[in-house]
């Protein structure tokens, strides 16, 4: 017999001799218990999340802003007879060719 054949040997002998595995379940009222924590509102991961939907309150705040103010150049930038759109812009002229 080759080395291996003798260490595949020893291999199927020891996974023959292990313990049969056992219930690996979660226990009885595990998901309730979880549920419970998670909306549990006096724990300081509800705080974080509070707090994290107020920054994201405020980031969208921010990007109605940037858009308020930028509205014209946003408008400006779809026209059809815009010079910076199709002035001297050869990547402009052939996509317009194109359509």
């Amino acid at each position: 017999m080759n080395p291996r054949e003798e260490s595949w040997q020893r291999l199927v002998e020891a996974a023959r001799r292990a313990p049969p595995a056992g219930d690996e379940s979660a226990p009885f009222g595990f998901s309730a218990r979880v549920a419970a924590l998670a909306f549990d509102r006096d724990r300081p991961q509800a705080v974080f999340g509070r707090m994290a939907f107020g920054a994201a309150g405020v980031a969208c705040l921010f990007a109605l802003v940037a858009v308020g103010v930028n509205y014209t150049a946003i408008t400006g930038a779809f026209e059809e007879d815009s010079a910076v759109a199709f002035g001297d812009d050869p990547v402009a002229e052939v996509v317009n060719l194109g359509s």
